[in-house]
């Protein structure tokens, strides 16, 4: 050990130069400024700058550099990188480092110089280092050109040149020759096929000249060089590493490596060599590497390397080597060598004195050739051989004396022959046996040879065809910790088989046939780390990973599993992976899901309905559920899960999902958001799903996850008459819809009398729909089998009506009086001959009104009166004969008109709304009357609206007698029956008699309508008079209908309680502990916590609360405590949800409470509906609930003004008042907001302003008090 003086002295040297270092840091720092291009750090050996800079080019026609800016002194290391993405080309200009007078390293990147011209580097005398890539490559028709003075003049102790990448065709001849002290020449990347510019041969240069002389590693790789010539490289006598990978090197020369007797290492790899000459290495005495691979080498000459006494790495892989040429004499004299590849060539045999001289040997790779025999006592020699590759050749037995002499052998492959038998002692000699790969092959049972090895660790039997493993050969090793059996036929396993290997840490038993593993096979592998049983028949795993404390990854994935448990895992667990089983549910009996330390869990592809919060571990961050059969995801399922990161649940059976579905907690600003995948879910956008749409967006909270393939998602819409899918995102807000049968609203009070307008009901044989607000009511009654009558009770509060394919007929006054919210309105195809006046009267707000394909012969005008909305009417395909001037006077808002396909003959189409945007007109027997038609072309013109203006047609009758009853389409494809009311001449419409409107051929029959004017003078007054009393009416009935929300509105913004009396008002309770006392499940608190109490208690005004977590005494029995509660409360808020029914409800004393203090009709009960509680499983107790209390829906959007109004007033002075004083004996003691819990007989902490009062303990039970060491469980509400 070192004396304790040196140590202190060293720290304090070391203390002393760091303080150094920092302070040259700092000082350079104060006084080195860099470009604004450049960021600088300090040199690595402390002594300047090294300064990189990005530009877009170096002198290019874009831009100048000024170099100058760089600062000379300190700048020891300068790296200039341009931009790859502009094709401008670079120049160096000469002296353009002049002032650099300490740069000793150079690097020039991605700048698209052409040329290096003398004077480039001038000034640059220190410099040692210069590296130029341009990347030319990237731009094919450059390439750098060098001039043979561009490396004379200041660079001549330069050490290090890289020239790679610069599409460099040739190299000046001598241009090296002035580097004396170059000791590294990289020229890769380039397409030089010849190499004797650079004059490194000693035959032709003059003996002044050294060209190359000190040059240690040169580099040519991946040029074109296809050949070798001799001689070419003498001069380099120094030189110890040379590399000509990756070109088209086809032959070599016999003396090509002359005079290079100081060279190491040489690649001669990836190229297109068949043959060596037999003298190559001649002169490389010193030769260390050599690498061949990668060529088409089929000959070696007897004695190649046999001189090559210093050699320890040779490389003959991937060629096409015979045995022929891989024989005794090929290796003969290698003493030295350390590592042998001859893989991946035709070696058929070895002979046995292959190897006779390797004694050095370490490492043997023969893998991928047809060997099909090892000869005895073939690897005898290679005492020192650790690795031995046979993998992949044509092995069929392994005799007992195939690996005699392998002492120090530690991995052995074998792996995929065609072995099935293996002898054995075939490794008694092997007993330094490490890792042995026998997978791929033939056998049918465990080798017994392995018996030889005990210190085994790792061993692969994979592939093969071994049936049992009850006496396994490798029972007793208890070195081994990996052991892979995956692709055999085992069928079971019994328990004990891996009891004495104590230290395995994974087993691979995958894609076997195992049927059943005996309970509790695992249980003494306590050092288990991961095991994959993936691919085999297992139906149950129960009692076989419980007792694995160091279990963390567990694949059971493809088998038959029906069932599954959290128990049947170890807590510790990580990993996790039960797709493609049958499990239905992933249970959690024992409710552990806070204690497990899952992270990754895959249970996709199963029979999943359902999905919980407590069947998701809560400390999972990757979970796949996707291709189950999963409809359902409960509320908050994904809640207080902190660490989720990704949740796939594409491919499932989901159709609605409802916002707390998705529900996380808030994930801090600082993390990201989980992402969910929902996609391939047949998901139907009824009225519960528009929230859906905005989940990305709208998601300040950071509550919601983010999902990633929204835009990609369809659902299906509920109803709609074209496409009845839709992009999510493109869904419009009215198509989220659902059906209803029944529906009054909460606010009205006539629903159980006839003639109710706030009434909903569908009408039979009608569907319909409404969205999420009912601002969107949908009645479908298309083709229900209505003849002669509208359907009865249409909801007043329709704004879609379909009445289409119907037997109706005649439509009578006012026959939709009273649905003022009505938009669209289609009634064609319904056989319809007669439209009464005022038919449409009180349809205000209607836009749509299709009528066509019907029987209407007339309109007079008066019919459509009162739609001054009307944007598009459709009354084409009926038999019209007769429009009435008044009918379009009050559509002023008209932009569709269609008429087609009528039997109009005249019509004052120029009065029409000149705003319409699109009118058609066509088949109709128009007059042929001069001034008519060139009225109409005059009207024409002015318009563009008219979209089959070319099929307007006149017809004329050949005789007067021409009845307008049996006009025929057919009369437009004569030519002789009328012409083109636009295109054609007019003048032949002289004399023609018109088709008219009388079957008498009366050619100037007209229409008289008789006129009573004194009736006229009354019409504004009556007018003036029935709308007056209409408007107080309708004001009346509004404030009736909508009382309910009108006091909720008034109270929410004034608190003010309209239309109560004095008497109404709960005032004798203002005296009570409590505002409310609140009654839920245990498994609905995270809604109770995170919603509701924050909104009463916090809000305004804030509400005292009886909450049976915080206020309960403990150890006092549930049924008196709730009754105490709500008798010390002025409400009572019962949180009504499924799970509410299915646990606390359940218990009887609870039940019995709640009916003891709600007998009397003065406790006023709240119901709040949480989620969707189904109507049948709700008792008589309940239903009487609902129908005698308030009870309000967490969907409501006015939910919280609802429940504030329903709560009783509180004011500020009043709760100032009923703070209790601490006092003993008073029965109340006070506590701070944040106490989880309290127990009796603790003494009171002093009165805290905004606590909250403790119930006082039951007078039948103070003797029976609790004391502060009793069960931590404070015994409440929920069970």
């Amino acid at each position: 050990m070192c004396p304790a003086w040196l140590t202190s002295t060293f720290l304090v040297l070391s203390a002393a130069l760091s303080a150094l270092c920092a302070s040259l840091s700092a000082t350079t720092g104060a006084r080195y400024q860099a470009p604004d291009e450049c960021r600088w750090t300090t040199d690595d050996e402390g002594s300047g700058v090294a300064l990189q800079c990005r530009l877009r080019t170096i002198n290019s026609e874009l831009e100048n550099t000024n170099f100058s800016a760089i600062q000379p002194h300190l700048t020891v290391r300068l790296r200039l990188e341009c931009s790859d993405a502009l094709f401008f080309q670079s120049s160096l200009s000469p002296g353009s480092f002049r002032q650099l007078i300490e740069l000793r390293e150079l690097t020039i990147e991605y700048c698209k110089i052409g040329n290096l011209s003398d004077g480039a580097f001038t000034g640059l005398r220190e410099l040692r280092n210069l590296t130029i890539r341009t990347h030319n490559t990237d731009w094919s028709s450059m390439s750098l050109e060098i001039t043979s003075t561009a490396f004379s003049r200041d660079v001549q102790n330069l050490e290090r040149l890289d020239l790679s990448e610069n599409n460099m065709l040739v190299f000046p001849e001598g241009a090296l020759c002035s580097l004396r002290n170059l000791e590294y020449l990289n020229m890769t990347g380039n397409r030089m096929r010849d190499i004797s510019h650079f004059q490194f041969s000693s035959a032709h240069r003059h003996p002044t000249e050294k060209c190359g002389d000190n040059l240690l590693v040169l580099d040519l790789s991946r040029n074109i060089i296809d050949t070798l010539p001799p001689n070419l490289l003498s001069g380099l006598r120094r030189l110890q590493k040379l590399y000509f990978q990756g070109n088209g090197l086809n032959s070599i020369a016999d003396r090509a490596l002359e005079g290079l007797t100081s060279l190491t290492t040489i690649r001669f790899s990836d190229n297109q060599l068949t043959s060596l000459p037999p003298e190559l290495f001649s002169d490389t005495k010193d030769l260390k590497e050599i690498y061949l691979n990668n060529n088409t080498i089929t000959v070696l000459a007897p004695g190649l390397f046999s001189d090559l006494f210093q050699l320890l790495v040779l490389d003959l892989s991937w060629n096409e080597l015979t045995s022929d040429w891989i024989n005794t004499s090929t290796f003969t004299g290698l003493k030295r060598l350390v590592y042998l590849d001859f893989s991946h060539n035709r070696v058929s045999k070895m002979e046995i004195a292959l190897f006779r001289d390797l004694h050095n040997l370490q490492i043997l790779k023969m893998q991928e050739n047809f060997i099909e025999h090892i000869p005895e006592n073939v690897f005898s020699s290679l005492s020192n051989l650790h690795t031995l590759i046979l993998s992949n050749n044509r092995l069929t037995t392994i005799e007992s004396y195939a690996f005699m002499g392998l002492q120090v052998l530690t991995v052995l492959s074998i792996d995929s022959n065609r072995i099935s038998k293996i002898h054995p002692h075939a490794l008694r000699n092997c007993s330094s046996l490490q890792d042995l790969h026998i997978n791929g092959n033939r056998l049918d049972e465990v080798p017994i040879a392995l018996k030889e090895i005990p210190q085994l660790k790792t061993l692969d039997l994979g592939e093969n065809l071994i049936v049992s493993i009850e006496n396994a050969s490798f029972i007793a090793m208890q070195q081994m910790y990996g052991l892979r059996l995956t692709e055999n036929n085992i069928g079971n396993i019994s328990k004990g088989v891996f009891d004495k290997m104590t230290s395995l840490k994974i087993l691979n038993l995958s894609r076997n046939k195992i049927h059943k593993i005996e309970s509790g096979a695992f249980d003494s592998n306590i050092n288990l780390q991961a095991i994959r049983l993936d691919g085999n028949y297992l139906t149950d795993i129960g009692g076989l990973f419980a007792k694995l404390p160091n279990l963390v990854w567990l694949n059971i994935s493809d088998n038959r599993l029906g069932w599954f448990d959290y128990a049947m895992i170890p807590t510790g667990l990580q990993w996790l992976d039960i797709h493609a089983n049958r499990i239905a549910e992933l249970g959690n009996y024992f409710e552990i899901e806070s204690q497990l330390s899952l992270s990754t869990f895959d249970a996709s592809s199963n029979r999943l309905t359902e999905i919980t919060g407590s069947a998701i571990p809560n400390s999972v961050e990757m979970l796949y559920l996707n291709d189950n059969l999963i409809s359902k995801v409960q509320s908050y399922t994904f809640f207080k899960k902190p660490n989720l990161t990704r949740v796939d649940l594409y491919g499932n059976k989901i159709t609605s999902l409802d916002p707390n579905s998705l529900r996380i907690s808030a994930v801090p600003q600082d993390k990201t958001v989980p992402e969910f995948f929902i996609g391939g879910n047949p998901l139907e956008c009824d009225c519960t799903m528009e929230w859906l749409q905005k989940i990305n967006t709208g998601n300040r909270a950071r509550t919601q996850p983010k999902l990633m393939d929204l835009d990609s998602i369809n659902c299906k819409l509920l109803y709609n008459r074209g496409n009845a899918y839709v992009a999510l995102v493109e869904a419009a807000p009215h198509q989220f819809l659902c059906k209803y049968e029944f529906h009054c609203f909460a606010l009205c009070h006539c629903c159980d009398f006839d003639a109710c307008d706030c009434e909903m009901t569908c009408p039979n044989n009608c569907t319909c729909y409404h969205d999420q607000s009912w601002s969107a009511n949908v009645v479908e009654c298309s083709n229900a089998g209505y003849v002669n009558n509208l359907p009865e009770r249409i909801p007043m509060e329709a704004t879609q009506l379909y009445l289409d394919g119907n037997d109706i007929k005649m439509l009578p006054s006012h026959a939709f009086i009273g649905r003022k919210r009505l938009k669209i309105l289609y009634l064609n195809s319904s056989n319809i001959e007669t439209i009464h006046n005022r038919t449409f009267n009180g349809l205000k707000e209607l836009e749509i009104l299709h009528l066509d394909y019907n029987s209407i012969e007339q309109i007079e005008g008066q019919e459509f009166n009162g739609l001054e909305n009307l944007r598009e009417l459709y009354i084409n395909h009926n038999k019209i004969k007769y429009i009435g001037k008044e009918m379009f006077n009050h559509m002023s808002r008209l932009k569709i008109l269609h008429l087609h396909h009528n039997r109009l003959v005249t019509l004052s189409v120029w009065q029409i709304n000149n705003a319409i945007t699109e009118i058609t007109l066509s088949y109709n027997p128009w007059s042929c009357d001069c001034e008519y038609t060139e009225m109409f072309r005059e009207w024409a013109k002015r318009v563009s609206s008219i979209t089959d203006i070319s099929n307007l047609r006149c017809i004329y009758a050949k005789s007067n007698s021409t009845d307008i009853a049996i006009y025929n389409e057919s009369m437009f494809s004569d030519s002789g029956s009328g012409f083109n009311i636009i295109n054609e001449n007019g003048t032949i419409c002289t004399g023609l008699p018109n088709i008219n409107n009388s079957i008498n051929g009366n050619l100037t029959a007209t229409k008289t309508i008789i006129r009573n004017d004194e009736i006229q003078d009354y019409i504004p007054l009556l007018v003036a008079t029935l709308g007056a009393f209409l408007l107080v009416s309708f004001i009346s009935m509004i404030v009736f209908i909508f009382r309910q929300e009108m006091r909720v509105w008034f109270h929410s913004k004034f608190g003010v309680r309209l239309f109560y009396r004095p008497s109404d008002i709960d005032l004798d309770g203002r005296e009570k502990m409590f505002d409310a006392f609140v009654s839920y499940s245990s498994k609905d608190e995270a809604w109770v916590a995170e919603k509701l109490v924050p909104i009463l208690e916090r809000g305004e005004p804030s509400y005292k609360l009886c909450l049976h977590y915080r206020d309960f005494p403990v150890g006092g029995y549930a049924a008196e405590n709730i009754m105490q509660a709500v008798e010390s409360s002025r409400r009572t808020i019962m949180v009504l949800s499924e799970n509410f029914l299915r646990s606390e409800w359940c218990h009887c004393e609870f039940k019995s409470a709640h009916h003891q203090v709600l007998r009397d009709r003065r406790r006023r009960l709240i119901v709040v509906l949480l989620g969707d509680v189904p109507q049948k499983d709700l008792d008589p107790d309940i239903r009487l609930y609902l129908k005698t209390n308030t009870y309000l829906h967490t969907s409501d959007k006015w939910f919280w003004e609802k429940l504030r109004f329903a709560l009783p007033d509180v004011s500020s002075n009043q709760r100032c008042r009923d703070v209790p004083s601490p006092v003993s004996g008073g029965g109340v003691a006070m506590h701070r907001h944040h106490h989880p819990r309290n127990h009796l007989g603790a003494l009171p902490p002093p009165p805290v302003h905004g606590a909250h009062p403790v119930l006082p303990p039951h007078p039948s039970h103070t003797s029976h008090q609790v004391p502060p060491r009793a069960s931590p469980r404070t015994m409440s509400v929920h069970v």
